[in-house]
C-alpha cells in the first residue's frame, strides 16, 4: 500500500454525530457534559442531536443580596451547579442566561430585571435557536424564585411547538432539608439558607462581618423588598430578608447537595418524558431561520440550504479533528456501516474500524505535525435521504521513517451521504491521488507505517 493511499484513506473519515460516540453502529453516550461555548460550530452541530438534553444555566449577574453577598451571587451559584451537572451527566450546556425576571429587588443599586414578557420571550428564542438543529428537551438550571413565573410561561409557549422545557424549582427541591436545619423564623433572600449555600460553594464571596438580621412580616402577595419605610412591599434597609448571621457552611452543604440530587433527578425524568404534541401552526423564530422541518425539503437544483450547510460542515470538522488528533470525532463523522475504498482496492468498513485506524495512526511520530484538509464543493441530492458530494483533499507535514518531510499530496474525492435520524453521514468515500513526479514513498501492510 502506498503512503499516499494510507494517508488519503484518512481523508475519508467524516459524518455528523458528536453528541454520541459510535462503536460500530451503536451510539454511546458521552461520559460527561459539554459546554457549547468551548467548541467550534462543526462540533456543536453534532452535539445538538434529537436525543440531546440542553441545559441552560440561569443566574443573575447583577442582583442585590444584602451587604454581605456580591451582586453576582446567583451567577456564582449557577456556575457551581453547572460544573457539578457537567461532571455527572452527558448534557449539552448552553451559555448562562444572566438577565431575567427579578422584580423584587430593583430599588437596590446594581439590581436589574427584565419584564416578565421579555424574560419569557427571550428564553423561548434562545431555546428555539438551538432546537432547530435537533434537540427538543431543554432544562433551565434555575437559581431564582421569581424566575419560575416567567419560566412557566416559556414552557407553555414551547410545548405548543413540540419542545419539552423544564426548570429547577429551587424551593420545592430544597424545602425538605431546609425545614430540618433552619433556625431563622422567616426569610428567603440573602438569609440563613442562601448565605449558608454560598459559604459552602464559595466562602471567599461572603463577608460575614456585614451580615445582619432583618426580618419584617411579608404582606400578602409575592415578596417585594423596598428601601422606603412607607413604600409598597417589605421594608428592608439592607436588602436582606431573614437572618444570615445563623449561616454555616455545614448547613449549606446539606442544602446544596439536596439541590444537586434534585436537579439530576429532574434531568433523568426529562430524558424519559415524551415530547409534547406540537399544536402551533408556525413559530416566527423558526420561520425566520431554518426549522428542522425544512432541512429535508428539496428545492429546484439541489437540497435545502440547511442540508447543504450540514454536508459542507463535514470538511472543516474533519480538518479540525485531524489537527487535534481526535480519532473519536473522526469516527463519529462516519456512518455506522460506511466505508472507504482506497485506490489500491483496500477497504475500511464501519465507523469503528475507521476510528480505530486513525487512533493508531495518531500515535505514530510520522503524523505528529500532520495537517489533513477536506473541502466539499458540488452537492446533488438524489432523494431526501441520499446525496452525492464532490470534494478535494490534501495532506501535509507528514515525515518518513528518517524524519524527512514528505511532499504534500492531494486529490479529488466523492462522498455518498445518507441522512439518518436527521443527520447527514458519509456512507461511502472514494478518492483519487494527484500524480507527482518521482518515486512515491511506500508503507508497510499496517496502514500508516512508513518504510524505515
Amino acid at each position: 500500500m502506498r503512503l499516499t493511499v494510507a494517508l488519503a484513506l484518512l481523508a475519508a473519515t467524516l459524518a455528523p454525530s458528536v453528541g454520541q460516540k459510535q462503536t460500530g453502529t451503536k451510539p454511546e453516550r458521552l461520559a460527561r457534559g459539554t459546554r457549547l461555548e468551548d467548541v467550534a460550530w462543526p462540533e456543536a452541530e453534532r452535539l445538538l442531536q434529537p436525543d440531546s438534553i440542553v441545559v441552560l444555566p440561569l443566574g443573575a449577574a447583577s442582583k442585590e443580596h444584602g451587604p454581605h453577598l456580591k451582586l453576582r451571587n446567583d451567577l456564582t451559584m449557577a456556575e457551581y451547579l453547572t460544573r457539578r451537572v457537567i461532571s455527572a451527566v452527558p448534557v449539552v450546556v448552553a451559555p448562562t442566561i444572566t438577565y431575567h425576571f427579578y422584580p423584587s429587588f430593583v430599588e437596590y443599586p446594581g439590581s436589574t430585571s427584565l419584564s416578565q414578557a421579555t424574560a419569557r420571550d427571550m428564553t423561548a428564542d434562545v431555546v428555539r435557536g438551538l432546537a432547530r438543529f435537533g434537540p427538543k428537551r431543554f432544562y433551565v438550571l434555575n437559581t431564582g424564585i421569581s424566575t419560575v413565573v416567567a419560566l412557566g410561561a416559556t414552557a407553555k409557549l414551547l410545548a405548543a411547538e413540540g419542545i419539552l422545557f423544564e426548570y429547577t424549582d429551587l424551593k420545592a427541591r430544597t424545602d425538605e432539608v431546609v425545614q430540618t436545619i433552619q433556625q431563622q423564623r422567616g426569610g428567603t433572600h440573602a438569609d440563613e439558607i442562601e448565605t449558608s449555600m454560598m459559604l459552602y460553594i464559595e466562602p471567599s464571596a461572603v463577608d460575614m462581618t456585614k451580615a445582619v438580621r432583618e426580618y419584617t412580616p411579608v404582606p400578602a402577595g409575592p415578596l417585594r423588598l423596598t428601601r422606603q419605610r412607607t413604600g409598597i412591599g417589605t421594608y428592608s434597609e439592607s436588602g436582606i430578608w431573614g437572618d444570615p448571621t445563623l449561616a454555616t457552611a455545614a448547613k449549606g452543604r446539606l442544602v446544596v447537595e439536596a439541590l444537586i440530587s434534585g436537579i439530576l433527578e429532574d434531568l433523568d425524568i426529562l430524558s424519559k418524558t415524551p415530547l409534547p404534541q406540537a399544536t402551533a401552526t408556525s413559530s416566527p423564530a423558526l420561520v425566520r431561520s431554518e426549522a428542522p422541518s425544512t432541512r429535508g425539503v428539496m428545492r429546484p437544483g439541489g437540497c435545502s440550504e440547511g442540508d447543504e450547510r450540514s454536508m459542507r460542515a463535514i470538511g472543516p470538522a474533519f480538518s479540525l479533528a485531524w489537527t487535534n488528533h481526535d480519532a473519536e470525532t473522526i469516527g463519529r463523522l462516519w456512518a455506522g456501516e460506511g466505508d472507504i475504498l482506497h485506490p489500491d482496492g483496500s477497504v475500511e468498513r464501519t465507523a469503528q474500524v475507521i476510528r480505530q485506524n486513525r487512533a493508531y495512526l495518531f500515535t505514530l511520530p510520522e503524523y505528529k505535525a500532520s495537517r489533513h484538509f477536506l473541502g466539499i464543493g458540488n452537492i446533488r441530492c438524489l432523494t431526501n435521504e441520499i446525496a452525492v458530494a464532490d470534494g478535494k483533499w490534501d495532506l501535509r507535514e507528514v515525515v518518513d521513517g528518517k524524519r524527512r518531510t514528505v511532499p504534500p499530496i492531494d486529490g479529488l474525492c466523492t462522498l455518498v451521504l445518507k441522512r439518518t435520524n436527521g443527520n447527514w453521514g458519509i456512507e461511502a468515500y472514494r478518492y483519487t491521488i494527484t500524480p507527482r513526479a518521482g518515486p512515491t514513498p511506500t508503507v508497510l501492510k499496517q496502514p500508516g507505517f512508513v518504510d524505515k
